[in-house]
């Protein structure tokens, strides 16, 4: 048996309980969880049955970094003792893959071993929102311009390309302008909290547009080069789609890739004669890319790691199972407070 923190019911706090070591499969290995980190979709889990209201009691935690302790089946990949991170499973029936607990299952796809000279805490910050975004960027679903590793990535003028991102401030912003500028994109405007603006143009936004400003579609807009040149926006932060929908393209087609899905987004651009608009939710929770993409994606990723190209954001840390600190945590989420994300360590020991 594992100790785990558990949603037993939609509303209500975690709370401490134990359950059995779950077994690898096929293309899976059960690692000793060093490191897992608390995101929002977690709060809405807790609160609200976000992906797991059908499955409880349900653990949560989807980026996960630990050891390696048993091999599933055929696995050569890993070897017992490497350290790994990687995304867990929120939609999963059953919470195998989740971090919350002393053990958790990781899927060979959706991992990889942690860079020389990186911690289980610094890349367990990473797998869930670098998805993503990557996939936001990159995947034919959403705002599809070619991954930086495919064959169309060769002769793809990404310099002219412009993005346009909502809710830059966020991380999943971040890493949104630190893909665009890896890749190239030649305009890449960030509409965040003027008080980030020195930190989002070092990480490669071209323009900083204040979201509190009473002209802020205008002024994206110009910065885009005109009215009908904001094609491509990703709204990282809304729960409503008023200024995505204000801000593209009448005449050209558009897309508009967002978190958090709505069922009036697409009335909302009918009604502003926006008809060429496409709006996809990104769905960061599973494997978007397969095969020989996932492999270079996650690859890539670690060499951006390394290469300073992809930095670290700010963490904190919460020793052991401790089921006070962690409700504090998805409470500030739940709140609106500013949050320091936090890294919890399952068995309560510092990740290495």
């Amino acid at each position: 048996m594992q100790n785990a923190l558990f949603v037993t019911e939609v509303g209500k706090p975690v709370t401490a309980g134990t359950r059995e070591i779950p077994t690898p499969g096929p293309n899976e290995v059960l690692i000793k969880v060093t490191a897992t980190q608390l995101l929002p979709h977690d709060t809405y889990g807790r609160d609200f049955g976000l992906f797991i209201g059908q499955h409880l009691p349900f653990v949560l935690g989807s980026n996960i970094a630990g050891i390696v302790s048993k091999l599933g089946p055929d696995v050569t990949r890993y070897a017992v003792g490497d350290h790994i991170y990687g995304q867990g499973d929120p939609k999963a029936a059953i919470p195998n893959s989740s971090g919350l607990q002393q053990y958790a299952i990781i899927r060979l796809d959706l991992s990889a071993r942690i860079p020389a000279g990186f911690t289980d805490d610094q890349m367990a910050t990473l797998p869930i929102n670098a998805g993503t975004s990557f996939s936001a960027l990159f995947h034919p679903e959403w705002l599809n311009f070619p991954p930086p590793f495919s064959t169309e990535a060769k002769t793809f003028d990404y310099f002219k390309q412009k993005l346009v991102i909502l809710g830059a401030g966020t991380q999943c912003g971040k890493l949104a302008i630190q893909f665009a500028k890896i890749v190239g994109i030649g305009t890449i405007i960030a509409v965040a909290s003027i008080g980030r603006e020195a930190e989002l143009r070092d990480l490669g936004a071209t323009h900083v547009i204040d979201r509190h400003s009473k002209n802020v579609v205008a002024e994206v807009q110009k910065a885009s080069g005109g009215v009908e040149e904001v094609t491509h926006v990703y709204d990282c932060a809304s729960w409503t789609y008023d200024l995505a929908a204000d801000l593209v393209a009448t005449e050209k087609p558009s897309r508009i890739a967002i978190l958090h899905h709505s069922k009036t987004v697409q009335s909302d651009l009918d009604s502003r004669g926006k008809r060429l608009a496409i709006v996809a939710t990104v769905v960061g929770s599973q494997a978007n890319f397969h095969g020989e993409e996932s492999r270079m994606y996650w690859a890539s990723l670690e060499s951006w790691v390394q290469e300073g190209k992809v930095r670290i954001p700010e963490y904190r840390m919460i020793e052991g199972l401790d089921e006070v600190r962690v409700n504090g945590t998805l409470d500030s989420y739940r709140d609106g407070k500013p949050v320091v994300q936090a890294i919890v360590h399952p068995n309560g020991v510092v990740a290495k």
